[in-house]
């Protein structure tokens, strides 16, 4: 992994130099390039940037419960007069439920002072309780907006997975279409060297009259045949490397994938890869599943909305009372005879507005309960196809393997039969043909199969974790 990072900061730099077909090649496991992605795409940082708004906004609706301290004056002075000095701190604490705790200092003075606004000389002291009876004393915004931040952040959580899933699984599919070109080119081009060898071969045999001319013309057809079908093989192969490159980031920057690169091996496995193996045959438990989790959140963010609408039927009955004391330091400053109290009642007759509210909040809340149920019958249904569409390509894969054997062990048979003159060139690359058919067929099932594996890795959004 760190000699890949090394050699692809040399080719973005240009320190790397050297013919790449002179390099010896090297191994870019599926491992690694999961790794690499999951670490520095962009579409994972935004994910993670997503999870840290949400964290703030809970930061933001706790801030609803935190004590706040106010003060202020106000005066007025005319002609050398001092009409008044008005002059107040309040230190309020809120509580979980709808009461305040809260405490202040006042003093006042002036000429033309309001009589109800008169203080002590020391100014007065007072401590006491706002409790809303009714609405909002149970349940209210702040505690609604509290626990909307934590299901916010929940989801939130379940959401950017979701989003590093997707990423992860067409990067994946991006590797399998690396893989599939690269077996294909490699296909062409042993059989080209295979061709050119018997070019050579048939052309000495030729010159000495040991075959028919024709043949020399034949094995160069083929050898031409076989040369354009490299060419338009390395052409594909070099679009995967590209369509690849999109998912290889480093600190922002993105790279090429270097040309010495190989990918791994045709025994890998992807489900192993992916970590889905054990769940191949049993995925059709869902209940855990990012996608209705998600879902989920939104159905109890729904009912928090629809506790506090309710809430909002209650009449509004805020009650205030607070003791008020000249000396604060004296163990005795609570006197019930010196009380600031205070009521205030609000109701409105018809409540159109809070049943309408609420109404709504009840529709929304029936429409996700209907999306939820319509997203899990889809989810269960694609995951049941996606699994026999891997056991069928596996069914598939085992049948044209002993289709490549044979067709390998035909075409021995068939050069043993023109070494002892009794088969043709045209024999040979007919049976050649066939041959490069099956195998470019099983690497085209291999690569569907690869494909439909990490299509079930997309479905079940499990997290991938680098083993």
């Amino acid at each position: 992994m760190r000699k890949f990072i090394c050699l692809v900061y040399f080719s973005v730099f240009g320190i790397f130099f050297g013919n790449a077909q002179e390099q010896e090649s090297e191994i870019f496991t599926l491992e690694e390039f999961l790794a690499m992605v999951k670490r520095h795409h962009p579409i994972v940082a935004q994910a993670n940037l997503d999870l840290s708004a949400a964290e703030a906004k809970l930061l933001k609706s706790r801030g609803a419960f935190d004590p706040k301290l106010e003060g202020g004056m106000k005066e007025k002075n005319f002609h050398g007069t001092e009409y008044y000095s008005l002059w107040h701190g309040t230190f309020k604490i809120p509580t979980w439920y709808g009461i305040d705790l809260k405490a202040g200092y006042e003093q006042n003075e002036g000429y033309y002072l309001n009589p109800e606004n008169t203080t002590p000389d020391d100014g007065l002291w007072s401590a006491g309780v706002n409790i809303r009876l009714a609405q909002g004393l149970l349940y209210n915004e702040r505690m609604n907006n509290l626990k909307q931040a934590k299901i916010f952040q929940e989801q939130s959580q379940v959401e950017r997975n979701i989003q590093v899933n997707q990423v992860l699984a067409d990067a994946t599919k991006a590797y399998a279409d690396w893989v599939y070109y690269f077996q294909n080119a490699t296909v062409y081009d042993e059989f080209l060297e295979n061709a050119i060898i018997r070019f050579d071969g048939i052309s000495t045999s030729s010159r000495l009259g040991e075959t028919p001319a024709i043949d020399t013309v034949e094995t160069m057809i083929t050898v031409r045949k076989r040369r354009l079908d490299l060419k338009q093989a390395q052409l594909k192969l070099q679009k995967a490397k590209l369509a690849l490159s999109n998912y290889l980031w480093i600190e922002d920057i993105p790279i090429e994938l270097e040309d010495r690169m190989i990918p791994s091996p045709e025994t890998l496995d992807f489900t192993s890869v992916l970590g889905i193996e054990q769940l191949l045959g049993n995925a059709t438990d869902i209940e855990d599943h990012p996608k209705l989790q998600s879902l989920n959140y939104d159905l109890e963010s729904y009912d928090l909305d629809i506790r506090l609408k309710r809430n909002k039927l209650l009449p509004k009955i805020d009650v205030e009372y607070n003791f008020l004391s000249e000396e604060i330091d004296e163990p005795d400053y609570i006197n019930t005879n010196n009380y600031k109290a205070g009521v205030k009642v609000s109701f409105p007759l018809f409540l159109r507005k809070e049943r309408g509210d609420l109404r709504l909040s009840k529709v929304k809340r029936e429409q996700a309960e209907y999306k939820l149920s319509e997203n899990a019958w889809k989810l269960s249904n694609k995951i049941k196809a996606t699994e026999r569409e891997i056991l069928s390509l596996q069914e598939q894969m085992a049948i044209v393997t002993n289709i490549v054997d044979e067709s390998e062990i035909m075409v021995e048979a068939e050069k043993r039969l023109f070494e002892m003159g009794e088969s043709s060139i045209f024999y040979i690359n007919t049976r050649e043909n066939k041959l490069i058919d099956s195998i470019l067929k099983m690497n085209k099932i291999n690569n569907e199969l690869n494909l439909a594996i990490a299509k079930l890795f997309e479905t079940l959004r499990i997290e991938y974790e680098n083993q």
